[in-house]
């Protein structure tokens, strides 16, 4: 008959497994270390452990659930049933426990992290803060900690609180891409285009097939009337994602600013085939349409951004302005009051309608 020596003997042929990466040949050992020792809480904690390795989930929490009945002070068995609510998007039940975890150590800095993620994902940005605190007071180089109170502080419009966190990760960790991205869009959004550029640069320098940062530093070189430049980065988005609608559209854009009308048509076809549901592209095509004079295609165009976005004002101005060069006057009014009835303060539909 098994006993409790030989259940710790299997459980330490088991971690043996665990470090070679026989995770079966583990959950054989660790449930042969249970039959000699039902009560071996760490055996149930070991084994969800190698479960949560497979993503068998459901397993995980079965054996955690096993662990905290033996051991209802088991802080790191609350520590990781919460981290797998987590991951499941069970965003209470995850806090719950990881409340009891801290509760029974106060001083399990990753327990602060996760429920601060926890607490940002049910948008209690606040008290997500106040975790990611006492997570970075307890280790203070846990960037992942940092990084998300920058985040958090970024959500709430703090900028430049989320880029001086942003600016901690990346001396701790020069290779962060996520870190120079996130500072980069917090750079944006204070309208500070240089600094946003170095930093998708250093970004795509890490990691050169980054599409959000080739996207967004087009974007920003855009911004800069920077067109050619613009167009370089969407290029290369869209050799790495072929059937990227935004890459094109954005392209599109730069250039219509560079007045290369017909190439900027292009984009957009391509942009629609991609993802016919935005009436933000019609209404960029139809602009297009319009400046070649292709008046019909841009009433088209403009009509379709409309029923796609019954509120979008400027797609109803154009076409006033479409049927306004095509002489159809009544249209052409109706289309000036519709703009305005969208939103009053239109002033351009006003002279539009008087003209």
């Amino acid at each position: 008959m098994a006993s409790f020596s030989d259940a710790e003997g299997l459980i330490d042929k088991a971690d043996a497994q665990v470090k070679l990466g026989n995770n079966d040949q583990a959950i054989k050992l660790y449930t042969q270390a249970l039959e000699a020792n039902p009560r071996a809480a760490f055996a149930f904690f070991k084994r969800g452990n190698v479960y949560v390795s497979l993503n068998k989930l459901r397993d995980a929490l079965n054996d955690y659930n096993s662990a905290m009945m033996l051991d209802p002070n088991f802080a790191f068995a609350y520590f990781k049933r919460g981290s797998i609510y987590l991951d499941l998007r069970q965003f209470q039940s995850s806090i719950e426990d990881l409340n009891n975890a801290i509760q029974l150590n106060p001083d399990f800095s990753l327990a602060y992290f996760k429920r601060g993620c926890a607490k940002q994902a049910i948008g209690d940005i606040k008290a997500a803060i106040d975790d990611y605190e006492k997570c970075i007071e307890l280790n203070p180089s846990y960037v992942y900690a940092i990084l998300n109170r920058g985040n958090a502080y970024f959500e709430t419009g703090n900028f430049q609180l989320a880029i001086n966190d942003y600016s901690r990760v990346i001396s701790i960790a020069p290779s962060e891409e996520k870190a120079f991205l996130s500072r980069g869009i917090a750079f944006g959004n204070l309208k500070k285009y240089k600094e946003a550029v170095r930093d998708y640069t250093s970004a795509i320098n890490i990691n050169p097939k980054s599409l959000i940062a080739l996207n967004y530093r087009g974007l920003v070189h855009s911004k800069l009337k920077e067109f050619e430049n613009a167009i370089g980065d969407f290029n290369k988005v869209i050799k790495i994602n072929p059937n990227n609608p935004d890459a094109y559209n954005n392209r599109g854009i730069a250039n219509f600013a560079l007045k290369k009308y017909d190439f900027a048509i292009a984009d957009y076809n391509k942009a629609i085939q991609f993802n016919p549901l935005s009436a933000n592209i019609y209404f960029n095509r139809a602009n297009a349409h319009y400046n070649t004079k292709q008046f019909l295609e841009a009433i088209t165009d403009y009509g379709k951004a409309l029923e796609l976005d019954p509120k979008l004002a400027p797609a109803a101005y154009g076409r006033g302005n479409a049927n306004t060069n095509l002489t159809n006057f009544r249209d052409a009014i109706k289309d000036y009051t519709l703009a305005i009835t969208i939103n009053p303060k239109f002033i351009q539909a006003y002279i539009g309608r008087g003209n």
